[in-house]
């Protein structure tokens, strides 16, 4: 009942999948490959609806599989709700639940204020749960092989400075990840697979995700740390991993069997968790490096 290992592998092709946060970045990556690998549909959600209209286009003339687009708000459960509803009588079933929608906002932790805590951790840790609460008791009821991907960060295990409510974000959905496949075990639910994705540097538009924050959540942290964070990963970010890469290969991960899955390849893991553990281990503050 240890749930080291998966009961069943989920097998893509011709598989029905569900990304939210799909119309960019690594969720639209995720699509992408998902749809390479031969699934049959693949059904994105977003709150974005222009993109997700241009990524439903984008990805349908490739002629892979039938590519859906459904505008969702996942801090919205009613709306999780729905977009698993709707996929079930659209298609009866799913096989790969992605609960990737996500966003950033930067800030010291004594500078953080309730709008900032109630958007990032509505959307990051809240939306995550809104899925889960749609998604899994159908998944187990189905009684077939299926796979939940949780995106979380290299954050959710280093945290890093000017970024509180993102990192305690991420830290979270990485804890709701792990205790789902425990859950999963615990109820003889194996046939349920559990990965959590923690990418490093990607070139995704996060640093941008204001654009997507809801009028009655504006009042953002605006100090210089913040300034600083979201500076910081405007410039670096442009120039890191490829969404499509960095998706791809963590996907490749998941599906054959790894729970903590990455976007790079190397040893960035490795690593930065290893100088994570032997800090706990020794009792030492934390230290910060970077994961790019």
């Amino acid at each position: 009942m240890s749930g080291d290992r998966f009961m069943g592998r989920v097998q893509v092709e011709g598989a029905v999948a569900v990304v939210t946060g799909g119309a960019s970045g690594i969720g639209r990556g995720l699509a992408v490959d998902l749809l390479e690998r031969g699934a049959s549909a693949v059904v994105l959600a977003d709150v974005e609806e222009t993109a997700l209209e241009r990524t439903v286009d984008e990805l349908s003339a490739r002629g892979r599989g039938s590519v859906v687009g459904m505008p969702t708000d996942v801090t919205d459960p009613e709306a999780v709700a729905a977009l698993a509803d709707a996929t079930w009588e659209r298609f009866g079933g799913v096989q790969v639940v992605c609960l990737n929608a996500g966003v950033f906002a930067g800030g010291h932790a004594w500078e953080v204020t309730d709008a900032d805590w109630d958007w990032v951790l509505g959307v990051n840790l809240r939306g995550v749960a809104h899925g889960l609460r749609s998604f899994v008791p159908r998944l187990i009821d189905a009684g077939a092989p299926s796979h939940v991907l949780v995106t979380a960060s290299m954050a959710a295990v280093v945290a890093a400075p000017t970024s509180a409510a993102y990192v305690t974000s991420k830290f979270a959905a990485l804890g709701l990840a792990e205790s789902l496949h425990h859950d999963l075990a615990f109820t003889g639910a194996g046939h349920v697979a559990v990965s959590v994705i923690c990418p490093g540097m990607v070139a995704t538009g996060i640093a941008r995700s204001g654009r997507n924050r809801p009028p009655h959540l504006a009042g953002g942290t605006d100090t210089e740390s913040s300034a600083l964070a979201l500076g910081a990963m405007r410039d670096l970010l442009p120039n890191s991993l490829d969404a499509e890469v960095g998706a791809r290969h963590a996907l490749g991960q998941a599906l054959s069997g790894r729970f903590y899955c990455t976007t790079h390849v190397g040893d960035m893991w490795e690593r930065l968790v290893g100088i994570e553990n032997a800090d706990r281990l020794a009792g030492r503050p934390p230290s910060f490096q970077m994961y790019e």
